[in-house]
Formats: C-alpha cells, sequence, structure tokens
C-alpha cells in the first residue's frame, strides 16, 4: 500500500512539475528544439558567410587550431649535434642523460658548461676519460698527448 501512495504522488509531483516548466517557458524542449531546427533551415545565407571570429579573440577561428600542421619529428642526437657550441644547453644535458656514447663529444663542445662535464665525468661512458684528459692536458698546454 505504501508502494502505491509513493508512486501516485511521484507521478503527481512529475505531472504537476511538467507543466509549470511547459507554462513557465511556454514550449515544450522538443517544441523548442523544432523551432531552432525550422529557423536554421531558413537562414537566408549560407553557412560560409558567417564570421565565426566575432566570439574568437585576435580573429583566431576555431578549425585554425584543427589545422595546425603537425609537431617535429624528435631530435635524433648525433655527434655533431653534440659537438654545435649553437646547440641549446637543454639538448646538451639530455645527451649526457640519455647518450652514453655521445657523451666524449659533449667534452669537445666549447659551450659545454662546468657543471655539464662534471656529470659526463660522474656517469662516464665509451672515450669519456679520454675525452676529458685531453680537455684537460689542452687546457695546460700540453699537446702531447695528442701526438701519441
Amino acid at each position: 500500500m505504501s508502494l502505491t501512495v509513493r508512486y501516485a504522488r511521484g507521478t503527481h509531483g512529475h505531472h504537476r512539475h511538467r507543466g509549470r516548466a511547459r507554462s513557465h517557458r511556454g514550449l515544450s524542449a522538443t517544441e523548442r528544439m523544432a523551432r531552432l531546427m525550422t529557423a536554421i533551415s531558413s537562414r537566408s545565407h549560407s553557412p560560409a558567410d558567417d564570421d565565426l571570429s566575432q566570439d574568437e579573440p585576435d580573429g583566431i577561428h576555431p578549425m585554425a587550431q584543427m589545422r595546425a600542421p603537425p609537431p617535429e619529428p624528435p631530435l635524433v642526437p648525433t655527434a655533431l649535434m653534440a659537438t654545435d657550441p649553437a646547440t641549446d644547453p637543454s639538448i646538451l644535458w639530455a645527451i649526457a642523460r640519455e647518450e652514453p656514447e655521445l657523451r666524449r663529444w659533449l667534452v669537445a663542445n666549447p659551450a659545454a658548461s662546468p657543471a655539464l662535464l662534471e656529470t659526463i665525468s660522474q656517469l662516464g661512458g665509451p672515450g669519456v676519460r679520454r675525452a676529458l684528459e685531453v680537455l684537460l692536458d689542452e687546457g695546460k698546454g700540453n699537446q702531447s698527448s695528442l701526438s701519441s
């Protein structure tokens, strides 16, 4: 019996709410959607005539973001990149962390910071010790290690 009462109350309240919402707005959602679709289909100009930039700052169209060029492919570190003084320091650090076989070439880069050289010496790698010896010998003005 209590289920019947609850169901009746729920139904009664629901209909009352629908009726009030409809009278408040005047149209049901279906009727409003039908009017909107009619208004859109009876436009006198084509969608191409719309000024899409009126709501967008600086004239950026929403579709322009979708037409952006693809990102550049990832960098493939090389010995030339490791020795180039114009290479960004963040790339030099990435090479030091992730490319053990290229660390010796970083030692030859005149733009390599002392902190980077210290990190390379601690990390090691193929040829790093010899490259650091050559660098230190050059710093002392001793060229004898180059001839051997």
